[in-house]
């Protein structure tokens, strides 16, 4: 009895040791800082008229995530990587990244290069920003955080791939007006640290999915 339970505790101990000495490579072909983009226009044909940088930066946020669960994380820029989507051929090339880099998972962060003659995200196509605050000048207390990108999960021991986000689309209204009408710069504080909370808590519950044990 005593064999068993000192051997039950060696492996649930040791996949503990696994799990919390795991390195993570992120990889992306995004622009990860946040934008800020004002659209004019009638719904689906809208045109973007300003667009400019927020201090803020999601891959900053998954490296603090990763901390938090004890996990080691870094950025890398392999070669030979396509982001044109998920194919046997890519995955094998996942698996020799990891390889390289001695690494046990990949979160790989690409941007969306395909739409649909009424794909919603087809406005989003040619921004500087994969990821932002997007208002309107009809709607002046009305803004939307939109992220254009697709974030997947590369894990080394089964050579699986999992879908963790699949773009972003959170709609908000406000009391007040989200931008200034001359020079459409954004004017109300509650707005980027509400769509920032919001984006944390949507990627922090879909990462915890894989993390969480």
């Amino acid at each position: 009895m005593k064999l068993k339970l000192s051997l039950f505790l060696f492996l649930f101990f040791s996949n503990i040791s696994f799990f919390y000495s795991q390195k993570v490579g992120i990889i992306s072909d995004i622009n990860s800082k946040m934008g800020y983009v004002v659209f004019k226009g009638e719904l689906f044909t809208e045109k973007p008229i300003f667009e400019k940088d927020i201090n803020y930066d999601l891959i900053d946020f998954l490296h603090q995530y990763y901390t938090d669960k004890n996990i080691s994380s870094k950025n890398i820029n392999p070669t030979g990587i396509s982001f044109n989507g998920v194919f046997s051929k890519e995955i094998e090339r996942f698996r020799n990244v990891c390889k390289e880099n001695n690494l046990d998972q990949l979160l790989i962060i690409s941007k969306n290069k395909s739409y649909t003659s009424n794909d919603p995200m087809l406005i989003y196509s040619s921004l500087n920003h994969e990821l932002g605050i997007e208002a309107y000048v009809k709607t002046k207390t009305r803004a939307i955080m939109y992220g254009n990108f697709r974030i997947y999960l590369y894990n080394l021991a089964d050579h699986t791939i999992k879908d963790v986000v699949s773009n972003v689309y959170i709609p908000h209204r406000f009391k007040g007006p989200v931008f200034d009408d001359k020079n459409y710069d954004l004017i109300n504080d509650e707005v980027k640290k509400l769509f920032a909370d919001d984006l944390e808590k949507l990627v922090t519950r879909k990462m915890d999915k894989f993390y969480s044990k």
